[in-house]
């Protein structure tokens, strides 16, 4: 009998996404226009690392995307194998807007790059960007 009473009361038709109010909520553009306050979900600076296996060796790629309020990004990989013995690296420049539910990057030199995202377990400090958990660093 008390357990449908706690499930009525945790159920009470509050949403359960961010909401702007909310660390972590919020889902604006990344710039700022005057006196508005940028996407402050996104700003920061999110790693994540995948281990691959692939025929003959196992790479791991540690991917971090550095989101500015301003509306610039980086995108830095490093790749290490263990076949290969060194790091390889790259670091591209970018700019960045986000509305909804996707975020649009824009990459110095030509090439864009369109994701989803949202925020693992409604924290503020795990983003998800295409299906990757990505960890806030700073």
């Amino acid at each position: 009998m008390l357990l449908p009473l706690m499930l009525a009361a945790a159920c009470n038709g509050e949403p359960i996404a961010p909401r702007p109010d909310q660390p972590g909520g919020g889902f604006g553009s990344g710039t700022s226009d005057g006196g508005a306050s940028p996407a402050t979900s996104l700003v920061g600076v999110w790693q994540t690392v995948v281990v691959l296996q692939v025929p003959g060796d196992v790479q791991t790629v540690t991917t971090t995307w550095q989101f500015d309020a301003e509306g610039t990004c980086r995108e830095i990989k490093v790749t290490e194998s263990l076949a290969e013995g060194f790091p390889r690296t790259s670091d591209l420049a970018c700019t960045w807007t986000a509305s909804d539910n996707q975020i649009t990057v824009a990459f110095v030199g030509g090439g864009s790059l369109v994701m989803e995202f949202s925020f693992a377990g409604l924290s503020p400090d795990r983003l998800v960007l295409d299906g990757f958990e990505y960890q806030r660093q700073s």
